[in-house]
């Protein structure tokens, strides 16, 4: 607890993590090559697995919001560079991934699965296509197109366009009259399939950034006709930070409420930051307006989570840092114009430098160090994981090779004596095995049973849900509380097992000073965090057992894909094969029960899992007693001469003073992140 508080009140930069990184990888090297074959207690595999992911981590940041609500110049603002397009309307619902590279690339993903892909071309070449593949067409603004895309996508190509399906997009999207439109919706329509529409767009550029394991995701505005679909879900599910972009006026956000209660996860909200921009537009108001966006969201966002920007002052600031004048600016880029002659009087005003002053104004001075330390918090404490557990097992090996030297001494000196040495340790080994049968069998009766708290935690959440699955509206909130419940799921699984660890670890500590007073033993220390891994992994992944609700795409969770559910229970009419007509009622009455039971199989299944996990810690313990049972009759077979013992008590006394260097710069690397 004392480390997780300081990591959390640490000022940590992206700059300095990768730093950090290449350092404890270096120091794993150096505990591998110290350990070699000796076991230590620590799991080599889990935390290799540990140093593996760290190698491969990225900080996905998906950035939300409102149709034009200023998502893409923030974007602009963030990455330092204008390649988004800004003064398009929205005509698609692809995602856009954004990340470093060293040569621009752009790679479009088709709904077909067919790919474009555009390399080494300048930023305006990039920014152009992406224009093409955002822009409305103005001949067709007057109509649903993204609607319209999403029908195909779902759906397959449409080749007629009847009053039914006129009535449907009207439904859905609000608009009226759209009969005097046909002829529009037909041309659009029979012009679009899946070879034209984008689903997922790639964007990788050499951007002046100092950290390049950021992914940014411009998401489709969730105020986009469709709401927000399986992919989206998707990456607002794994992402460590989401911002969502709202203009500071009108304040208060009907779109921003939905999407905390009935749209992202609950464990999602942990993540979330609401950032209101244009405040350039508001400037002498914007405290006033910050003061009444707290007021307002006090109860679905912390306030220090709430932040006050204007992307286009900041635009203005990475120009000046590129060397152009305020003059130039002024000049060449109309929509930053006003803002130059307006900031530029109020700085002179108040004795700012040019670049200092629009940093300032544009308030993401405040945003980024504190974005940066909440994306970090969670990488920076795995550091310090991995480390503590490096020294811990240092210090075990500390204790195995100062075992090994008394043993070897005692053989030097007396033959008898040695012999009556490994006798008096293997009568004490069989005392600590009857006394972990004892153990094992009181955790059964603690961890195992009718009225165990895991039985307790998983009948309560089965009620909880079943009430929540029975009163949701809609798809989008279904979605959401079967995510909320799978991972309240993981909770209960993390918890139950980290308490079973908890109660080992104090039975083994309890007993060990006994036993190494009476019989010389070293209790054998177990990895009881890779246990825990290990026994969560065995059970999580059987949360994905489901029957016909859960479909899984290629790299992404995905929980609806409605038009191909259920076929036999849903009510559709056809037109001569070309598209299918869903009874909505009928089929989310369907979807609910087959949801409901679904989830009632995979608490069961899950329950199973967890038995079976608690006999992973019975067999752990039982492994490494063994071990310590074989050593001991090994070295009582063993007869060596006195110069062999020497030698061997000097390479372990040379192993021990090697330990004893990097335990020293461990402790120092700790220190130094705990500054």
């Amino acid at each position: 607890m004392f480390l997780e508080q300081n990591i959390k009140q640490s000022n940590f930069k992206l700059s300095d993590y990768k730093i950090y990184k290449q350092q404890i990888f270096e120091l794993f090297k150096n505990y591998k090559n110290l350990r070699g074959e000796l076991n230590d207690g620590i799991d080599i595999k889990s935390l290799e697995t540990r140093i593996e992911n760290l190698k491969n981590n990225q900080f996905l940041i998906a950035v939300a919001g409102e149709v034009k609500a200023g998502k893409s110049t923030f974007i602009n603002s963030l990455i330092k560079e204008e390649i988004l397009p800004t003064d398009v309307l929205q005509a698609t619902n692809a995602l856009i991934e954004i990340f470093y590279s060293k040569r621009p690339y752009l790679k479009v993903t088709y709904a077909s699965g067919k790919t474009e892909i555009i390399e080494e071309s300048p930023k305006e070449v990039l920014k152009e296509k992406l224009k093409e593949i955002a822009a409305i067409r103005e001949e067709y603004r007057d109509i649903p197109v993204n609607l319209i895309d999403l029908y195909i996508l779902e759906n397959g190509e449409l080749n007629m366009i009847d009053s039914d399906f006129i009535k449907y997009l009207e439904e859905r999207s609000g608009m009226e009259n759209l009969r005097e439109l046909k002829y529009k919706i037909e041309n659009y329509a029979f012009s679009r399939s899946r070879d034209n529409i984008p689903v997922k767009i790639e964007l990788g550029y050499p951007f002046p950034w100092e950290f390049d394991e950021i992914r940014l995701v411009d998401m489709p505005g969730v105020n986009a006709l469709g709401g927000i679909h399986d992919v989206s879900f998707s990456f607002l599910d794994k992402a460590n930070a989401i911002l969502f972009i709202h203009p500071i006026k009108p304040i208060e956000s009907e779109s921003f409420k939905r999407f905390i209660s009935s749209v992202i996860t609950n464990k999602s909200k942990e993540n979330l930051f609401l950032i209101l921009t244009h405040s350039a537009v508001f400037f002498e108001e914007k405290e006033r307006l910050l003061e009444e966006a707290k007021r307002i969201y006090s109860p679905l966002i912390s306030s220090d989570r709430i932040f006050v920007v204007d992307s286009v002052l900041k635009l203005i600031y990475e120009d000046l840092k590129k060397g152009k004048t305020l003059e130039e600016i002024r000049r060449e880029q109309r929509q930053k114009r006003k803002w130059v002659v307006y900031f530029k009087d109020l700085a002179e005003e108040e004795g700012l430098d040019e670049i200092e002053a629009f940093i300032k104004y544009s308030g993401f001075e405040e945003l980024i160090p504190i974005l940066e330390n909440f994306l970090l918090s969670a990488p920076f404490s795995e550091l310090m994981n991995i480390l503590e557990l490096i020294k811990e097992g240092y210090k075990e090996q500390i204790n195995i090779h100062q075992e090994t030297i008394r043993l070897l001494e005692s053989q030097k000196k007396d033959r008898e004596e040695f012999l009556a040495e490994i006798e008096k340790r293997q009568k004490g080994l069989k005392k600590l095995e009857t006394y972990c049968y004892f153990v094992l069998e009181e955790a059964a009766t603690i961890f195992i049973g009718v009225h165990s708290p895991i039985e307790n935690s998983l009948d309560n959440l089965k009620f909880d849900y079943y009430d929540k699955f029975i009163k949701s509206t809609d798809i989008e909130e279904l979605r959401k509380y079967y995510r909320d419940a799978e991972n309240d799921l993981n909770m209960i699984v993390q918890e139950n097992i980290r308490n079973i660890s908890k109660f080992f670890k104090e039975k083994l500590e309890q007993v060990g000073e006994q036993f190494r007073e009476e019989y010389n033993i070293q209790i054998p220390k177990i990895d009881f965090s890779a246990i825990e891994e290990n026994c969560r992994k065995a059970v999580a992944k059987k949360e994905e057992i489901t029957k016909e609700v859960i479909e899984s795409i290629a790299e992404n969770w995905n929980f609806l894909k409605p038009w191909k559910w259920l076929k036999s229970s849903r009510t559709k009419r056809v037109v001569v094969g070309v598209r299918e007509v869903l009874d909505d009622e009928v089929f989310f009455k369907t979807l609910k029960n087959n949801l409901i039971e679904s989830f009632i199989d995979v608490i069961e299944e899950l329950r199973d899992q967890f038995y079976r996990a608690f006999e992973f810690y019975k067999k752990s313990i039982r492994k490494l007693l063994e071990e310590k049972r074989t050593y001991l009759e090994n070295l009582k077979k063993e007869l060596k001469s006195n110069e062999r013992i020497d030698y061997e008590i000097l390479m372990l006394e040379k192993n021990i003073a090697l330990i004893e260097k990097e335990i020293k710069i461990i402790e120092g690397f700790i220190k130094g992140l705990l500054q």
